[in-house]
């Protein structure tokens, strides 16, 4: 798990489960990757066909620009993190500015989930942590939204129950 999640860490806070997103969720660049790939593709035919080596470049340029947006797609996916500690759930999002999200399982009131029939497919899901002043926090596209549901209900009740021992 990266440093930020592990970082944040009190004493005597474990992970019970770190989380990613699931490969679905960078399809959109995925597939505007390919286009592009495609299209440089085309332009260096265009290129063979005309005899004009100015569209060889153009082609190339495609490619490394397909390349770049395939790869910002795969850092963005790698970049967004979430663990569920013995105390809290924690998201970790960001490449140059990060921003993370803590709720502390005590305050955790439902824990929704959500998962259409392509989802279920695809194995990919979202999770929805509504806390005790009725805010909400989602994670769309998580891999193994159920196993991530269940982890994160018994933590709380895990919670609660330290809660009232003490």
């Amino acid at each position: 798990m990266a440093n930020y999640i592990t970082n944040s860490l009190e004493e005597g806070e474990s992970i019970v489960l770190n989380g990613r997103l699931h490969w679905v969720s960078i399809c959109e660049y995925i597939f505007f990757a390919i286009f592009l790939f495609l299209v440089g593709i085309g332009i260096i035919v265009a290129g063979f066909l005309t005899s004009k080596p100015v569209l060889y470049i153009g082609g190339g340029v495609a490619f490394v620009v397909a390349l770049i947006i395939y790869l910002i797609g795969r850092l963005i996916r790698t970049r967004t993190e979430f663990a569920v500690t013995t105390d809290r759930f924690i998201q970790k999002e960001g490449i140059l500015n990060v921003k993370m999200t803590e709720i502390p399982l005590y305050k955790v009131e439902t824990v929704n989930f959500y998962q259409s029939f392509w989802q279920r497919m695809l194995r990919t899901g979202c999770i929805e942590l509504v806390g005790s002043g009725g805010t909400s926090h989602q994670i769309h596209r998580i891999e193994h939204p159920m196993e991530v549901r269940k982890t994160i209900v018994s933590a709380i009740n895990k919670q609660g129950e330290k809660n009232q021992e003490t």
